[in-house]
Order: C-alpha cells, then structure tokens, then sequence
C-alpha cells in the first residue's frame, strides 16, 4: 500500500470503480497540486498539513469522497452527503423549517458545526454570521474530490479547525464539456421534487488552462400534514395534545367583572365565548408547516491558471451564488398579556367587538376585575407566516505560485489575495405591528377615523377567513425586510520544500504568513428592531475584528530502513495568532509516524486548537425567542416542595403556554475556545489480501471556554433544584408565570468527546464483475458538554453519549456500508446508513408518559426515557453507459421506507431532522454526459 507500484494499483482499481473511497472510508488523498516531472516521484499536499511530500499516508486520518461517489447519494446538496458521514453530528438542512434558515452545515464528532473549518482548494470559505459555512451554496459539480480530516488543525490553518477540517478539491486540468440533469421525487406521495442541471466547460494548452461552470437547483417543499409522524405536534398523543394556546377562535385569560377568573375560548359566534378544555381547545399547527424547505440555487464558478514563466504562475478563482429558500409557518398567534409581561395592552370596553362590557387590561392590579392574562388569538385571516431569503455569495482567489529552485532544491511559494462577501434580505410576511394592535384594541380607536378597530373574539373558520376584515389586517400587520452580510478579506504567503538531510531522509517544511479581516452585520426591519412586532423582536448586530498570523511545520525522519522500523517520523507545527479584540494565541500540533513495514502503520497525533468567536457570537444584538419549555414550578410551591426554586409561587400555577419568551444575545467580552485533542490509531493492508485495507483510529478532544448558551431549559431546571443556580437569569410575575430569561452567550464550560473509527475496505475481481466493499464506521464512547454557573462556580455535565436531545441527537454508533460493482457498462451500488440507538427524557405528561415512553420509570431517580431505536437507511442505484459519453443513473433512496424513530423531545415533527431523514422512498434519475 506505500509502494509506488501499489499506489498505481489502487489508482487503477479506484478508475475502474470511478470512486476512490465510499462515504468517507480511508483512501489515499490524491495531489492537490500537480506538476512533477514525468517519471519522477510526485510530492503532494494532504490535508491536514501544508508540506509537500511524496508519502500519501501522514500521522492524520483523512478520508476522502470523491464524484462519483457523492453523485450516488443520488440527492442535490453537498452538505446532505457530508453530513451523511459517520463522523458527522447533528446539524441544520434544509429539513429545518421552524429555526432553519435555508443553509445546510457539518459538525464533525457533534460539537459544533463552527467547530468544522471548510476550505476550498486549501483556501478559507467564507462563513455566516454565526462562523458556520453553508454548504448548499458549493455545486456538486464542481467537485473532484472531498478530502475531510477528522482532527485539529489549528496549528496548520488557524481558528475553526478544532474538530477537524473539509477541504473541497475542484476539478483541476479538464478539457472538455461535461453536463447532467437530474430529477428526483418521493415515489408514494409524489411530493418533494428536486432538480439539478449543471454544465462545465474547460481548455488548456502548454501555457495554462480555464475551466467553467453553471449550475442549477431547484427543490420543492414536502408539508409536514402529509406525513403522519409529522401532522400533530406530538405523534401518537390525543388530539390537542402539544398544540397552541393562539387559535382561530382565540383564547381568553381574564379576571371578570365579578372578580373571577376566566379561562375560554371563543365559539366561532361573533361574542361567543366558552371554556376553554384541555387539551381539546388547542390548535394543531403542524399541517401548515414545511416538513422540508424549497430552495433555489444558481452557481457560476471559474478557475483558471496561466504560466508567467517556467515557474512562475497566476492562478485564479472565481464563485458567485444565489439562493432562494423559504420556510413556512402557521399564521401568526397574537399572543399578549400579563403571562409575557406586557403592559398597555387594553380591550377597550367601547371596542364594539368587546362581548364583556368591560375594559381588559394588562396594567391592572393583578386580579383586580378586568385583569387581562392572557391573549392567544391565531390570525388565520392574514394568511401563513413565509420568511424568504435571498443570499448571494461571491468569492474570489487570485494570486501568483511558483517554484524557486536553490542549488539541488526546490521549493514551492505561492501568494494570494482572498475577498468574500455574502447578502443576504430576508422578507417576511405575516407579521403584525403590535403598536397597532394596542390603538385598534383599545377605546380611543373608535373616535379616530385614521384607526380600524380589531374583533379577537369572532374567530374564524379558514385560511383567509374570519371576523379580521382585510381593512383590519391592512391597518395592523407589515412586511418585514432584513439586511445581513458578511465580508472575509485576507492576504497569505507560503513556501514548502526540504532543508536538509537527515540519515533517514530529508527533513521538510512549510512556513507562511496570513492577515485576516472579517466584518459583519444584520440590520432587522425597522419595526423588529423598536420590539413593536408579534414575532420575534431584536436589536441590530454590526462589528468588525482582524487577525494576523504565522506558521511553521516540520516533518522530521527520524529512523529508517531498520528492523520493525521501515520508517520513523515525527512531525511539528506550530502557529501564531494576533487577534484585535482578544488577543493572541499560539497553538501547537505534534504528530508521530511509525511505519513498521510496507503493511502495517501505527501514527498518533497531539494538537492545541483553538476557536475565534464569531461576528454574531460577539456582536449580536439581544433578541427574543420562543422555545418550548416545560415550567419545573408547575402546581406551584405546593405541588413542588422538594425544589427550592418554586417557593413563592401561588398554588395550583400552571404553565399558560408551551413557547416561553427569552432573550438571547452576543457578549464583546467573549475569548476564543482552547481545545486539546488526541488521535492514534494504525492502518494495515495485508499483502496476503490483495485490496484490503483496514484503519483504526481513536480520538479524544476536550473544548475549554465553549462559546455557548447554558439552555433555557437547563436555566430553568437548576434553578428550581436549588433556587440558587442561575435563578437571576429568570424572571417571574406575580403569578409566577415566566416573564423573561436571558439565554446569552458566555465562555462557560466545555466539551469533550473521546471515541474511534474504523474504516475497513476490500476490492476484489471476479468473473461477473469487480467488486468493492467499504465499512466505515464511529463508535463515540463519551460526549459531555459542561457549564458554569457564572455566580455559584456549580459544574453541571450533560449532553452524554447515546442520548437524544433537541436537535442534538448522539448514537454511540454510525455507520456507512456499500458495496459496489462494475461489470462492462453497468454499475450498481448498496448503501446502508445505520444510525444507532440513542435515549431520551421523555416527560410527555403524567397520563401518558406510562403509555408513550418505551422506558417509563427507568432512570435512577425514577425518570421516564424514551429509546429512539437504531435504524437504518437503505439507498440502491443502478448506472449504465449508453455509449462513451452518455451514462443514465437511477436509484431509491430509503428503498425499505424506514420511518425515523419517534422523538418526545425533538421541536416539530416528532422526529429530528438534524440526523433523520424525511419519511418515504425518494426515487431519482441523472443523466450525465461529457465530450
């Protein structure tokens, strides 16, 4: 396998497949830059080190996707393939709708999708605003090859790469026109169209060569109402059961004129009122929603590289992209009152729509007559609430590399000069301007013509229909238009090449410079901004930090030609970053090779790594949020006694709704993230099994200082345990009801994840064809995330492995096992993704957890969990050569039609979309051509 004579071999058997590794199996990871001459060895870089070297194997684990092999995941994005990979974690896709955004990220080893440094061509690709990089907007096309590395890289590439790194290879040197069309739907319910067309173009002659590229994406929408895990907001519970105090008929929380309290809901009669049950009176908001979010996506990409001289060159790239993507939510819940801690909020007793001749109002003595809690009224008139994003991305490389030959060496420089921008306006419709809403309410609104008086209590009986007159609407709701972008600017200089000889070989470098800058900002519409708006209010975000940095790598041989020891070496790196807003940092990374023989391999590695905080992590501007959130104080002091954080709280308290308001926000205070991690493992491929190949690799990472929030429900829960811990983040009114809590970043604890991967490969020939066979799989032995209660100093760990929580979804287990053939002009491939089991706390209600839960009363102190079962995806495709230049694919994603496991814990859908895939068979066919 480290022969040159075997690397040509598994070149030639890897063409013969058209791939050179299967869903992130070990592969050797092919030059990033060409131009050896003929006939001598050819030094390469891998990612993951900057040294150009002949040996393809180095003390990192690095995978590779190339293709072919991405194009048989037969879906559009390359962030759906990546993040199909065992060592992916949760993160968010396109399946996000309600808190997704239209991008598509991965999160290495599951601690954080800005933990994951994306290159492209070995150069930064510029993140959002939240320091993660969208992957929707890098064509598939373009592609030649995904190398991942699956350890920290700081001290080679700077902040981010603490997980590991994603350096996407474009195609290099093509000549030639290659063009496909795809089309894709899921096959029973017809629904979930996608589309892909792309074309590329390249010409070269002995001076350089330019290469083109145009793509296209369109997808469709699924709706959560046509998928039964999906059409209620908790599967399998009775109806009303999850839904929403905010309904077409309205729900009315009041103190009477007699002084009594009052819980109804209207009848749909103009003035009807009537009480309000449970959980009958609730509204099922799932069936409006998007289960998975249209997109449209235009990319245009150019590279090209022209000889100055005999070793010197200019080099150039160029990308530009558009996405349109949309998500979709059930019309806008007026929610106001007391329970929010709202004021001037009054239903006017002259309102002429009022049915109790009083006036309601949230500035009353709580209890008093007229006391107004609580108001949820769904305005179904107005119609869905749509956000849609337009994003255009550009990005542009240029620069000069070359060779600079001293004596008997050469040593390969480049310079370069990066610019990025993204922009990104967001409208959303649906929104209500509150401000509005307290005049059309309120008594003064009847004697002022320039004002439309508002009916909460006629209900309504559909989309578009209702007591809420267009000319009410017209009066109180607006169109929200956001600005946000980012701008990455940079200049970087490298060399690579030898310095001297050593007994056992020559030792080789790489050195380099970089100066960084990175600004952003999110401008929300005028009225988000002043909190005068029914959905999510915030204040602006704007700021700016730059970063200048050095590096050095050493690969030192150390022994060779010995023994048990074919070759020994140690490799260095180390680098020098100067922030201007917290300072500097330098980062180290060790790394030993030990190759015993032409089989067998044994190599570890130590690293410092390190996170910069993000533009929206430092700068954001608070703003509200709306998670769902169990009170720990339900039934008040008295239904609580053993937690101290209840006391005070009035008997027979209950949570008014499922979504509490918080606020979130950035911190200027912030420091980066420090991170140690650790990897060893060995690689064999046995000379007595031609075309095998086994590699084996533990790793152990721990994150100091995380960037994070500590969780409103981890908030809440401690400070109930003790009434000490975190209760100053939360704020109560005098009923108890939850009035606010800060939910704002802060360095607070960390994270750590210790585990391994293996990834076993055989290819083999026989008379019906070739065959290969590919296992790669994650087993994570320990997952933790720590935080700190700022006042109390308390550690608190949660997050373990095999647990399941929103959005966050950790199986002990992954794994990836196809098997390929390639017989003449045919080509087909099986794919199985297995997702292990994983548990969670499942506290659904009193009355139901004993029927729902798989594992009522399990846990150590009696607690209910709820076992997501391991499952797996089972993917075909069958390709065939109608003559040279023409190929038709066709396959079945999920041909068993697995349905994700139940979650009771996961946001919407009963399932979670950050590791699970919509239900149903999605049939695709490509066509792809070139000449």
């Amino acid at each position: 396998m480290f022969t040159n004579s075997k690397l040509a071999q598994s070149v030639k058997l890897a063409c013969a497949f058209g791939a050179v590794s299967s869903l992130g199996f070990a592969a050797p990871a092919i030059a990033q830059d060409a131009g050896a001459d003929e006939g001598a060895v050819e030094k390469i870089q891998v990612t993951g080190s900057r040294i150009r070297r002949a040996d393809i194997e180095g003390a990192n684990p690095v995978s590779v996707l190339d293709a072919i092999e991405i194009e048989k995941f037969g879906i559009t994005s390359i962030g759906d393939v990546l993040q199909s990979i065992p060592a992916a974690g949760s993160a968010i896709n396109t399946n996000n709708n309600n808190g997704g955004n239209g991008t598509t990220t991965i999160n290495i080893r599951g601690i954080g999708s800005n933990r994951t440094l994306v290159l492209v061509n070995g150069k930064r690709w510029s993140p959002g605003l939240g320091g993660s990089v969208d992957l929707n907007n890098i064509p598939a096309s373009i592609i030649e090859r995904i190398e991942v590395l699956k350890d920290g890289a700081s001290a080679v590439y700077g902040s981010d790469a603490i997980a590991g790194v994603v350096n996407i290879i474009t195609k290099q040197d093509f000549e030639g026109v290659h063009a496909s069309a795809y089309q894709g739907e899921y096959i029973s319910e017809g629904d979930g169209n996608k589309e892909q067309y792309d074309i590329g173009f390249g010409v070269s002659n002995d001076k350089g060569n330019v290469y083109f590229n145009v793509s296209y994406v369109e997808e469709e929408p699924t709706f959560a109402g046509d998928r039964p895990i999906s059409a209620v907001p908790v599967f399998g519970t009775p109806e009303g059961f999850g839904g929403s105090s905010g309904t077409p008929n309205g729900r009315f929380m009041y103190y009477d004129a007699n002084g009594d309290f009052q819980n109804q809901t209207g009848t749909g009669q103009q003035g009807g009122l009537a009480p309000w049950t449970e959980p009958g009176s609730r509204f099922n908001f799932a069936p409006f929603n998007y289960l998975s979010t249209p997109q449209e996506r235009i990319n245009l990409y150019s590279q090209g590289r022209y000889e100055l001289t005999d070793n010197v060159s200019a080099v150039a790239t160029a990308f530009y992209g558009n996405r349109k993507s949309a998500q979709f939510l059930a019309p806008t819940p007026l929610f106001f009152g007391a329970a929010f801690g709202d004021s001037g909020y009054v239903i006017g007793a002259d309102n002429p729509f009022n049915p109790l001749g009083i006036d309601l109002s949230t500035d009353l003595p709580a209890g008093d007559p007229g006391w107004l809690f609580l108001v949820g009224r769904r305005m179904f008139e107005a119609g869905n609430r749509e956000f849609k994003q337009n994003v255009d991305q550009f990005q542009f490389n240029g620069g000069f590399e070359g060779v600079l030959e001293l004596g008997d060496s050469e040593y390969y420089w480049d310079v370069g000069y990066t610019y990025a921008d993204i922009a990104q306006n967001t409208l959303t419709d649906g929104l209500l301007n509150t401000d509005r809403v307290k005049l059309a309410l309120g008594n003064e609104c009847v004697n002022d013509a320039s004002c439309v008086p508002l009916n909460l209590f006629g209900g309504s009986t559909g989309i578009g229909q209702g007591s809420i007159t267009q000319e009410m609407l017209d009066y109180i709701s607006f169109t929200a238009q956001d600005a946000a972008g980012t701008t990455l600017e940079s200049y970087q200089a490298n060399i690579t090449g030898e310095v001297m000889e050593l007994p056992a070989g020559f030792v080789g470098f790489a050195a380099g410079y970089e100066k960084r800058w990175q600004e952003g900002y999110d401008q929300p519409d005028a009225l988000i901004a002043a909190g005068i708006t029914s959905g999510n209010s915030r204040q602006p975000t704007e700021g700016s930090f730059s970063v200048e940095e050095f590096y050095l790598e050493l690969a030192v041989p150390l022994v060779a030609d010995m023994d048990f020891v074919d070759s020994l070496d140690l490799e260095l790196a180390t680098r020098y970053s100067d922030y201007s807003n917290f300072g500097d940092t330098t980062n180290s990374k060790v790394g030993l090779k030990w190759r015993i023989n032409e089989e067998l391999m044994v190599r570890g590695t130590w690293s410092e790594a390190f996170r910069a905080p993000s533009i929206s992590e430092l700068f954001l501007g608070n703003s509200d949020s709306f998670p769902p959130l169990t009170d720990p104080c339900n039934g008040g002091a008295a239904a609580n006694p053993n937690l101290p954080g209840c006391a005070g709280i009035p008997a027979g308290y209950v949570q008014p709704n499922s979504q509490i308001r918080i606020t979130v926000g950035g911190n200027r205070n912030l420091a980066a993230e420090e991170a140690e991690s650790f990897t060893y493992g060995v690689v064999y491929a046995p000379e007595w099994l031609e075309g095998a190949s086994l590699t084996f690799d533990v790793f152990d990472i721990e994150v100091e200082g995380a960037v994070s929030s500590v969780g409103a429900q981890s908030i809440l829960d401690a400070c109930a345990g003790d009434g000490v811990t975190l209760c100053s983040l939360v704020q109560r009114g005098s009923q108890g009801q939850i009035v606010d809590l800060f939910n704002g970043l802060v360095n607070l604890g960390g994270q750590t994840t210790k585990g391994f991967d293996m990834e076993l490969a055989y290819n083999f020939e026989t008379d019906f064809g070739d065959f290969k066979f590919r296992l790669d799989a994650t087993y994570v032995d320990d997952r933790s995330v720590i935080i700190v209660d700022p006042v109390s100093g308390a550690e608190t760990p949660f997050r373990e492995a095999g647990r399941a929580f929103d959005r966050d979804v950790v199986p002990r287990i992954r794994s990836n096992i196809s098997l390929n053939w390639v017989n003449g002009d045919w080509t087909a491939n099986y794919l199985i993704r297995h997702i292990g089991s994983t548990v969670e706390n499942c506290s659904i209600s009193a009355s139901l957890n004993d029927e729902l839960c798989s594992d009522p009363n399990s846990g150590p102190d009696g607690e209910d969990y709820n076992e997501l079962g391991a499952m797996g995806y089972h993917d075909v495709s069958v390709g065939y050569f109608i003559n040279d230049n023409l190929r038709v694919t066709a396959g079945i994603n999920n041909l068993l039609d697995q349905d994700p496991p139940v979650s009771f814990t996961t946001f919407a859908n009963s399932f979670d979309p950050s590791m699970y895939e919509v239900p149903g068979q999605f049939g695709y066919v490509r066509f792809s051509m070139t000449f």
